[in-house]
């Protein structure tokens, strides 16, 4: 019985190799078990630490395909199998194994992410708001990266003469990635720069909107019709920044108002001084800042310029408030007997008489 073959491979250690397959996958389900109880018992005591972000993560799978991974490489050297067959199960094992403990690093790095994000949070700087997100993509970046080299490493593949390799192409390289070059030196920069911090309102060229998230390669802005736009760091860092959310607390309402110039002139002057009156008596507005005058002469009206500052409260939005003012603009129109002027052309037309003479 002991003597019969399949495959080179005696019978009894074609049942140990299925017994060990039905023991470790029973055994894998004891793992998973245990590993939830455990996340299940001691998440709450962690609080926002790393090994909470840590157990949080489904690492259960991965944890258990690695107890099972190296129970099956003693399985195989125990049974003592053939070459050929073992190399293959061999290979197999080292890529379940590989693949699992680039997982676990990975989701360690992210945890870690969490981490520094919480740290960030808890400090007065807005500085490590920008910074662990970025550290955090960098990490599991190099886990990645290293990961896999040092699996390559563990299938034969000669690393270093492959690192070699690259660097004879990194010329063709560096140039079709040139780009990605630049976002990376752009997000450096923004970082260290700090044009602005998350949740701003900010106009970068004709882009306006929020900042949601400043990433490895581009920023991404929340803008006004809430869609998202991505603009690579390359062009954020040489764009001209307009941060609207550093104003010290004031905004600036600035309007030409065109009056039609069959408008009395004292009565243009009711106006301005009626809205000035009405623009002191608003607690929003700095009275030290307001300009209600007469300011020039249009093709067809006459020009006047309202400019003053306001604040917004947390009640209220800025779209609200220039609202306010314009209807507040209109109604003291109104009430001033003043019409509001639109674009008109005179056309005159003058007949000139010629007389000619004629000698005979």
């Amino acid at each position: 019985m002991n003597d019969m073959m399949v495959m080179d491979v005696p019978n009894w250690k074609w049942l140990a190799l299925l017994g060990a397959v039905v023991f470790l996958f029973f055994f894998r389900s004891v793992v998973l078990w245990a590993l939830a109880l455990i996340k299940r018992t001691q998440v709450s005591f962690l609080e926002k630490s790393f090994m909470q972000f840590f157990l949080d993560q489904k690492i259960e799978k991965a944890v258990s395909w690695l107890v099972v991974g190296s129970g099956a490489f003693m399985v195989v050297a125990y049974l003592d199998l053939p070459d050929g067959f073992a190399h293959y199960v061999i290979l197999g094992l080292k890529l379940l194994l590989t693949y699992n403990v680039i997982r676990i690093c990975y989701m360690a790095a992210e945890a870690l992410g969490f981490s520094m994000q919480e740290w960030a949070r808890l400090t007065e700087s807005d500085f490590d708001d920008h910074l662990a997100p970025f550290a955090s993509r960098t990490l599991k970046v190099l886990v990645v990266v290293v990961g896999s080299l040092i699996g390559l490493q563990n299938f034969g593949v000669n690393v270093t003469a492959l690192l070699a390799g690259l660097g004879i192409g990194g010329i063709a390289l560096a140039f079709a990635a040139q780009d990605t070059v630049a976002n990376v030196f752009g997000t450096i920069t923004i970082i260290l720069d700090r044009p602005f911090k998350l949740g701003d309102a900010v106009k970068i060229g004709d882009t306006e909107g929020t900042i949601e998230e400043v990433g490895f390669r581009s920023t991404r802005i929340r803008t006004p019709y809430n869609s998202v736009i991505s603009l690579p760091n390359s062009v954020v860092a040489k764009e001209k920044i307009d941060n609207l959310s550093q104003r010290n607390g004031w905004m600036r309402f600035r309007h030409i108002l065109g009056f039609t110039y069959t408008a009395d002139l004292n009565g243009v002057k009711k106006y301005c001084d009626s809205l000035r009156n009405t623009l002191m008596s608003d607690a929003n507005v700095d009275h030290n800042r307001i300009a209600v005058h007469l300011n020039s002469f249009g093709d067809s009206s006459l020009n006047i310029l309202v400019n003053f500052h306001y604040t917004v409260s947390e009640d209220d939005t800025d779209l609200a408030k220039i609202n306010r003012y314009l209807e507040m603009l209109y109604q003291t129109a109104a009430e001033c007997s003043v019409e509001f002027a639109f674009p008109t052309r005179t056309l005159l037309v003058q007949n000139q008489t010629k007389e000619v003479s004629q000698s005979l």
